[in-house]
């Protein structure tokens, strides 16, 4: 059987799935597809951008399939939506920025092809676009369900017990979905709240981070 990369077994670190203790990571540069739109979780809007976003996902780890060639291709899973939120975690949910992380191998080109393909009977994915930035320091925790008042909280105070504190200049949080949310109901959504912190000193040299 071909090797296939699978994010959720190699990567359980980035991915957390623990919904009692929070971490610290460092989101290095990386590949990704993106979409911006308005509306909360309740929204037909948010469901049809998630349904397109994942649906391009998929199509990118069959693009050799599709007479898309890539160098270097490796079969994987795609990655979990991503979705970053204007406001801090506490703001409510309104204008948003979908992200979908692509492996290193992936080009743009490869990318705008597969657009090019399946916008012909999907204009939504027609509006998704390739980029290449760094996350950055995020402290994170995982959940079952919809973000609720009580994991914000649990962040919260995982963060003030580090030598972290929030980065007030950054515009957003994030909530990544870790299954399939246009299928799943949203009390079964597995997810990871994350919100951008920087350090308060020279104590977050010796913090443990988790590097990917």
């Amino acid at each position: 059987m071909a090797f296939l990369f699978d994010w959720s077994e190699m990567e359980t670190d980035e991915y957390t799935t623990d919904t009692q203790n929070g971490s610290v990571v460092q989101l290095g540069e990386r590949n990704y597809i993106m979409l911006s739109g308005s509306g909360d979780e309740q929204s037909d809007q948010f469901m049809q951008d998630a349904a397109a976003m994942l649906t391009l996902g998929q199509f990118m780890t069959e693009a050799p399939d599709h007479g898309i060639e890539i160098e270097g291709f490796r079969n994987y899973n795609h990655y979990p939506l991503n979705v970053s939120w204007h406001g801090d975690f506490t703001s409510p949910h309104k204008d948003y920025e979908m992200l979908m992380k692509h492996p290193n191998f992936m080009p743009k080109a490869a990318v705008d092809a597969a657009i090019e393909q399946l916008g012909a009977t999907n204009p939504i994915i027609k509006k998704i676009h390739y980029g290449r930035f760094e996350e950055g320091l995020e402290a994170q925790i995982g959940h079952v369900g919809l973000i609720n008042q009580a994991t914000i909280d649990m962040l919260k105070h995982f963060i003030e017990s580090t030598p972290f504190e929030i980065d007030t200049t950054d515009t957003a949080h994030r909530e990544l979905y870790l299954n399939d949310i246009t299928k799943a109901p949203r009390d079964q959504w597995q997810t990871i709240l994350r919100q951008r912190v920087v350090g308060k000193g020279s104590a977050g040299d010796r913090y443990p981070i988790i590097f990917n």
